[in-house]
C-alpha cells in the first residue's frame, strides 16, 4: 500500500536538512504516526511539505520525504504588500499534482484543512484523497477577537508589525480569507477523518455527503512516560499551568480575570505559569495589561515556548492545569495533561466535551466566563481528594484513546477502507 501524505508540518528530518531548529510545536503528533505507519507490513509511505526552498527526495527511517518549493518574496516591500492583500499563501500544487503523478500512490492523505493542499482533492481522481479535520477556522475567526476590548484590539493595530504586513489584524483579514477556502476544500472532498463530535458536526452541515472515519492522535512520547503525582507539589503557593499561544482565542485573558478572583477570595498566594505566549509580541503585551488591570502582575510568570519535557516538568508540579480557550476541535495540550492524570479545568467548547467528562476526568465551564472559572479551579485545590480522582480517571481514558498502537492499526483500517471505496461499511458512519 503506498500512501502520500500532504502537511504544512515539517517533520524533525526534514527541518534537519534545511538548517532550520526543531519545531517542538504540537503538530509533532504528525510525526509520531508516521513513525509508526512506516515500519508497517506492506506499507510505503511518502511525507510531502513545503520549503522556501526544495530539496532532492530522501528517506529517513523508512519514510521518503518531499520537500517542495513555495514561493519567496524577492524583497520586504514585495512581502509587506502581500501581507496586506489577505491573501492565504498557496503550497505548489502543481509541483504536488507531478509529484503524485511520478510516486502514483494508492491513496492521499492531506493533514489539516486549515492550509490549501486540500484542494487537490477533486483533482487527483480516481486516487482517493482522506483530510483529516484539526482545527475548523470558520470556528476560528468568530472567536478571533472574543473578550478583546475597543482599545486592546487598536492596541493591535497600532503595533509596528501592521505596517508591515503582519500582526494580528492582518492576522484577522488572512483568517478570513483562509477560512473561505477551507470550506471550499470541505464542500469538494469525501474522505474525512476527525476526532470529535463537533467536528463531525461542521462536516455534517458544510458536506453532508461525506463519509466520516474517527480516529485519534499519537501524543508526544514524553507525556506517555509520567504521571502527575501530588506529592511533587512543592510550597504551600497554589500553582496554575495553562499552554497558550501565539494565536487569539486561547482565553487567557478570562484566565488572569480569574486568578484575579481567587486573590480576591482569599487565595493571596496562587500563581500563575503562561506557556506558549510568544515573549515580546503585542499579544503578551495584551495580556500583561489584563494581569495588571486585574492585580495579578506579580502572581503571573511567562514562560514562551517550551519543548515536551519541560511542559512535563510544568504539569507535574501545578495543582491544576487550566485550558480557557474560547475555541477549540481537539487541543493536544488538553489531551497531554489528561495522559499525565493532572487535575484539569478547562472550557465547554467546540470538541472539549468530547474529549474530557465534566464531573467525572475534570470540570468544564462555560467560554469567557472568570467567575465560574475561578469556581472551578477553586473546587479542585479545595478537594484534592477529588482533583486526584477526576485525574486518575482523565488519565485511564487517555492512555485508551490514545493508545499508539491501537491508532496505527484504525489509521490502517480506514486506508484499507477507502481503498475499498465502501463508505456503507462498519469502518465508517455515514452522515
Amino acid at each position: 500500500m503506498r500512501i502520500l501524505w500532504f502537511t504544512d508540518y515539517q517533520p524533525p528530518a526534514v527541518r534537519r536538512r534545511l538548517g532550520a531548529p526543531d519545531d517542538p510545536g504540537p503538530q509533532a503528533w504528525v510525526e509520531a504516526l508516521a513513525e509508526r505507519l512506516a515500519p508497517a507490513s506492506g506499507v510505503e509511505l511518502a511525507v510531502a511539505t513545503a520549503a522556501e526552498r526544495s530539496l532532492p527526495p530522501f528517506e529517513e527511517a523508512s519514510i521518503a520525504y518531499h520537500v517542495l518549493g513555495r514561493r519567496v518574496y524577492a524583497s520586504r516591500i514585495s512581502r509587506a504588500a502581500a501581507g496586506w492583500r489577505h491573501r492565504p499563501p498557496v503550497p505548489p500544487l502543481h509541483e504536488a499534482l507531478a509529484l503524485i503523478r511520478t510516486l502514483s500512490p494508492d491513496l492521499i492523505h492531506v493533514h489539516g484543512t486549515e492550509g490549501a493542499w486540500g484542494l487537490l482533492a477533486p483533482l487527483v481522481a480516481p486516487i482517493p484523497c482522506i483530510i483529516s479535520l484539526q482545527g475548523i477556522l470558520g470556528a476560528y475567526v468568530k472567536a478571533f477577537f472574543a473578550g478583546r476590548s475597543a482599545t486592546e484590539i487598536a492596541h493591535l493595530a497600532a503595533d509596528r508589525e501592521f505596517l508591515v504586513g503582519r500582526g494580528y489584524v492582518h492576522g484577522y483579514l488572512l483568517l478570513r480569507r483562509s477560512a473561505r477556502r477551507e470550506e471550499r476544500i470541505v464542500r469538494a472532498a469525501r474522505w474525512f477523518i476527525g476526532r470529535t463530535a463537533w467536528d463531525r458536526a461542521v462536516l455534517a452541515e458544510l458536506n453532508p455527503g461525506a463519509v466520516y472515519f474517527h480516529c485519534d492522535e499519537i501524543m508526544r512520547q514524553p507525556f506517555y512516560e509520567a504521571e502527575w503525582e501530588r506529592e511533587r507539589r512543592d510550597g504551600p503557593s497554589p500553582r496554575l499551568y495553562t499552554t497558550a499561544s501565539g494565536l487569539m482565542g486561547k482565553g487567557t485573558e478570562c484566565l488572569l480575570r480569574a486568578v484575579g478572583i481567587l486573590r480576591r477570595e482569599g487565595l493571596l498566594t496562587a500563581r500563575l505559569r503562561v506557556a506558549g505566549v510568544p515573549p515580546g509580541s503585542g499579544l503578551e503585551d495584551v495580556y500583561r495589561r489584563v494581569a495588571r488591570r486585574s492585580g495579578v502582575a506579580d502572581a503571573v510568570e511567562w514562560l514562551g515556548r517550551l519543548a515536551a519535557p519541560r511542559i512535563v516538568d510544568e504539569i507535574r508540579n501545578a495543582d491544576v492545569f487550566v485550558y480557557p480557550s474560547r475555541v477549540d476541535n481537539s487541543p493536544n495540550s488538553l489531551v497531554e495533561a489528561m495522559l499525565l492524570g493532572a487535575p484539569i479545568v478547562a472550557s465547554r467548547v467546540g470538541g472539549v466535551p468530547s474529549l474530557l467528562k465534566d464531573g467525572e476526568e475534570g470540570l468544564l465551564v462555560p467560554p469567557g466566563d472568570a467567575a465560574a472559572l475561578a469556581a472551578a479551579i477553586r473546587r479542585l485545590l479545595d478537594r484534592p481528594e477529588l482533583a486526584c480522582v477526576l485525574g486518575s480517571r482523565a488519565r485511564l481514558t487517555a492512555r485508551g484513546r490514545n493508545d499508539p498502537v491501537g491508532i496505527v492499526a484504525r489509521t490502517l483500517a480506514i486506508y484499507e477502507e477507502v481503498l475499498a471505496r465502501n463508505g456503507a461499511s462498519p469502518a465508517a458512519t455515514r452522515l
